[in-house]
């Protein structure tokens, strides 16, 4: 019945033009207790049938993602991780304080929002292709926020049960899933791919689809009997399965049993929506879904920007993860079971995660002219920084040759860590106050509660003044180190400028972006201990302070590109004065800037005549136009009106698919556009 509805559901709304989920979505309505209609369902049937293609999708996710790929993703996932999860922390648990919930359950609240749906994306994904840049970039963060729900598992169950939180709870709780994944990753690594490659020999289909189905459910029942979702064990069986390089032919065999059973689940998706329920409390449901989407999309652009993504991937990347799903679905059923919520949030999460699944497709359809106005609206100074600060974190994750001569950052990690844990534990003893300290310091000093509990604040300050000052100097240091990567002082490079100026406004923006990953969590796992008003001061600090460091460095990168112009125009136009053809594509790296790219623009080249405001590079590509080379002329970061003639060199600034991207459209043509200071495995295609 759910495979005849569904079947109509996808062959009408596919006729429509319209997202296929949305399609599955009405067809479980249809089938659904909750809609007068002669069709019926039994939901328990349907839901045991739906895990199977939970996990099948997974699988076939996981295909995307080998180890290796899932490596390289981490360090800038998982900051993104941070920032989102901890933002969606705190502004669920405030909005379940604003609902008048419990404290324990807002902190449920707090917890269902901050984790999006790698089935429901996975499955847009599908209907519209995005780039690999921003597919990577999506799962990378999903992953990430998976492993942070199972952490957030651990401690709402010992929350409900009356356990309690401990650095000794956390810290196991850790310990364990790392055990986990390193034993599972290394006997994986060493025998999955090896049994793919004899499967792939005896040249059988049906033996090599299912073996693969073998193995993605013998992980999954694995990562189940771990205490961990079947999922995670599904994804993982994937990335192995990829390590063999038969990912092709594997595809197009679990493409069409993955799409039968991922049917079935948003069937069941659809199952549970009922109409009356969002009627009835349709104000709970607005604001948690505005929390949903307004903080998701916030969170993960603004995160995505600070780690170098560019801006369109950015934008796109927090409206693609704009939705909640599974894993909310088991946090609100383990506060349930546990009797830690009352059964209408469980219910106001399914409606919340219906229509925020709804919303998806359309969201990532819009998304990018979306980022086109987004970015059209960035002042030009700050326009020329993020260009700059792509290359340079694009640099900082490349960097991997001559490691032995730059700074280590493993002891400020671990100071950085050490002096948030105890600002954190600190914080939240003065505010529990268990001994009392406030009342009897009172009792002493004949004070009334008040006065004493404002003496005992400043004592909690003074006591935390070393821990503040070392997360400043730590996180001083491991910006330092950073910025080495990104802008070195090497004396072979092209062109050679001052090096503070660059290298300083990179490590402000660099200190603050670390900052900002550690306050973030910090404020969520304080937050239920203290007053409302003072989570929303700590944020508004910070973001004070975040645009008063991006305004001054970016006024500080655009007169140091001022200065820069003269020597780039010099390099540019030194093969004219030897009567030589400058080359299609030079890149220079300038000392105290980095890797900048001049471009050659030919005479049948479609940015001939065209005015630099029109080809809106900064928008559309990502890329910055530092200076212009004409006959022997420069433009120093020329205005948007400057119209680009035959034989321009252009000097480009931006990451290496920025840069790609801007070539095409100055020239026509992407060859050569390539980074050559990136490992080969992270390097644009001609294509």
């Amino acid at each position: 019945m759910v495979l005849c509805v569904g079947a109509a559901s996808t062959v009408i709304f596919q006729a429509l033009r319209q997202p296929i989920v949305v399609g599955y979505l009405f067809a479980g309505m249809l089938v659904g207790p909750y809609l007068s209609f002669p069709l019926l369902a039994n939901y328990d049937r349907i839901h045991t049938l739906s895990e199977l293609g939970v996990i099948l999708l997974m699988f076939a996710l996981g295909l995307e993602f080998s180890i290796r790929k899932l490596l390289r993703l981490g360090p800038t996932s998982g900051f993104i991780m941070l920032i989102q999860v901890g933002l969606m922390l705190w502004l669920g648990f405030e909005c379940g304080r604003a609902m008048h919930f419990s404290t324990l359950e807002s902190i449920f609240v707090g917890a269902i929002v901050s984790i999006s749906s790698t089935t429901i994306v996975a499955k847009a994904y599908e209907d519209r292709k995005p780039s690999h840049s921003l597919r990577g970039l999506v799962f990378g963060v999903l992953l990430m926020e998976d492993l942070a729900a199972v952490l957030e598992l651990a401690v709402l169950t010992a929350l409900a049960t009356g356990a309690g939180v401990s650095t000794h709870l956390v810290g196991k709780t850790v310990a364990r899933l790392a055990i986990f994944l390193v034993l599972l990753v290394s006997v994986g690594i060493i025998a999955v791919p090896r049994l793919i490659k004899f499967v792939m020999r005896l040249g059988r289909p049906e033996t090599t689809l299912i073996a693969c189905i073998g193995i993605c459910f013998g992980f999954a029942i694995i990562a189940e009997h771990a205490g961990y979702s079947v999922a995670l064990g599904a994804f993982l069986a994937g990335s192995l399965v990829a390590e063999s390089g038969d990912v092709q032919q594997i595809e197009h065999l679990i493409t069409p049993v993955r799409d039968m059973f991922g049917a079935v689940f948003f069937v069941s998706v659809g199952m549970m929506i009922d109409p009356t329920l969002i009627v009835d409390h349709w104000v709970e449901v607005i604001i948690l879904t505005a929390v949903v989407v307004f903080g998701k999309v916030v969170g993960v652009a603004f995160a995505s920007l600070l780690s170098g993504a560019g801006i369109k991937n950015s934008v796109a990347a927090g409206m693609s993860l704009a939705q909640i799903g599974e894993f909310s679905f088991i946090i609100a059923g383990v506060g349930l079971q546990l009797r830690a919520t009352h059964e209408f949030i469980y219910t106001l999460v399914v409606a919340v995660s219906a229509i925020t699944t709804l919303l998806t497709p359309f969201m990532i359809r819009f998304a990018a002219p979306i980022s086109d106005a987004v970015a059209a609206r960035f002042p030009e100074p700050v326009a020329a920084l993020q260009s700059l600060y792509d290359s340079w974190m694009e640099r900082i994750r490349s960097a991997r040759a001559d490691r032995a001569g730059l700074p280590s950052i493993r002891r400020p990690v671990i100071i950085i860590a050490f002096c948030a844990v105890s600002i954190a534990a600190i914080l939240i003893f003065n505010e529990v106050d268990p001994f009392d300290f406030t009342g009897r310091l009172g009792q002493a000093a004949g004070w009334s509660y008040f006065e004493s509990g404002i003496v005992i604040d400043l004592i909690v300050l003074v006591i935390c003044a070393p821990f503040a000052m070392g997360l400043y100097y730590g996180s001083r240091r491991l910006a330092t180190a950073l910025a080495k990567r990104a802008i070195p002082v090497d004396k072979r490079a092209t062109i050679g400028i001052e090096y503070e100026s660059a290298g300083r406004a990179l490590i402000e923006m660099l200190q603050l972006t670390i900052l900002l990953g550690v306050v973030m969590p910090l404020l969520a796992v304080v937050q239920p201990f203290m007053e409302e008003l003072e989570g929303v001061g700590i944020l508004v600090i910070v973001a004070t302070l975040m645009a008063i460091v991006v305004w001054r460095s970016a006024r500080l990168m655009q007169g140091q590109m001022r200065a820069a112009v003269a020597l780039l125009a010099d390099s540019l136009t030194a093969g004219h004065a030897l009567g030589q053809e400058p080359p299609h594509i030079r890149q220079h790296e300038v000392s105290g800037l980095g890797f900048l790219t001049a471009v050659r623009v030919d005479p049948d080249a479609p940015g001939v005549g065209q005015t630099i405001g029109q080809l809106d590079l900064q928008s559309t590509t990502g890329a910055t136009v530092v200076a212009v080379a004409r006959n022997g002329g420069d433009f120093a970061v020329p205005k948007s009106t400057e119209i680009i003639q035959a034989g321009d060199m252009v000097e480009l600034a931006g990451s290496s698919y920025a840069i790609d991207a801007a070539t095409y459209l100055l020239c026509g043509h992407r060859q050569g556009a390539v980074r050559t200071d990136l490992p080969r495995e992270s390097r644009p295609t001609g294509s």
